[in-house]
């Protein structure tokens, strides 16, 4: 009789399993099928953005590999991109440049924050990689994101800086014991003799040109 209730406890534990087991493959193929249509969404997506940003020709590409079951599903995503046109498709963490994966993360991030109507967003140091005309279209992007959210910026380059509404000057000290930060909000005159520093100089035609980029 003991064994007879043992094996029926077997019997329902792999009853149980088998039905736990189909459960998980519908809920996952659900999954990846709801992945699929996203994914070719947001390809779409991602290359009107990489367009506004100056990368008008890059080809952006979403693949699913299979996997184990995990809690989070059988596939993992990886970014692709061809930059130019005639490449084939590649890991964007193996190709892309510096200035390359600046722009692919605000583009990222774009899209990101309109779906999900994030209310603020942070860009550390978005600049790295790029400059010129490269760096006034990004700070046009952060731009056009901030008529809908708040944007906050950490930035080293004029083109940037000068498109922002506030500034903030984050500066080191040592005060004898030790090193401390601390912020200062430019305003004025203080706003034009910190974008000529950026420039490159005080002298008064850095000036005058960083009082031009402020009216922009």
């Amino acid at each position: 009789s003991g064994f007879e209730t043992l094996d029926d406890r077997l019997l329902q534990t792999e009853k149980e399993e088998k039905q736990a087991a189909e459960k998980y493959a519908v809920a996952a193929a659900l999954l990846t099928q709801s992945r699929k249509k996203l994914a070719r969404a947001f390809e779409k997506e991602m290359e009107t953005q990489l367009k506004d940003l100056n990368m008008g020709g890059t080809r952006f590409q979403v693949n699913l590999d299979s996997g184990n079951a995990t809690a989070s599903g059988v596939e993992t995503a990886r970014f692709l991109i061809a930059p130019n046109r005639g490449e084939e498709m590649q890991p964007l963490s193996r190709i892309a440049s510096g200035g390359e994966l600046s722009r692919l993360m605000l583009a990222i991030k774009s899209v990101a924050a309109k779906r999900e109507g994030i209310p603020s967003m942070i860009f550390d140091e978005i600049d790295t990689g790029i400059s010129g005309k490269a760096a006034q279209v990004v700070g046009e992007k952060m731009k056009m994101i901030s008529r809908d959210r708040q944007v906050l910026c950490v930035t080293h380059l004029q083109q940037i800086a000068a498109l922002a509404d506030c500034h903030y000057l984050v500066e080191k000290a040592f005060d004898g014991s030790r090193t401390r930060t601390q912020l200062s909000v430019l305003e004025g005159e203080k706003r034009v003799s910190e974008i000529a520093r950026m420039l490159g100089g005080e002298e008064e035609s850095a000036k005058v040109h960083a009082r031009d980029m402020l009216k922009q």
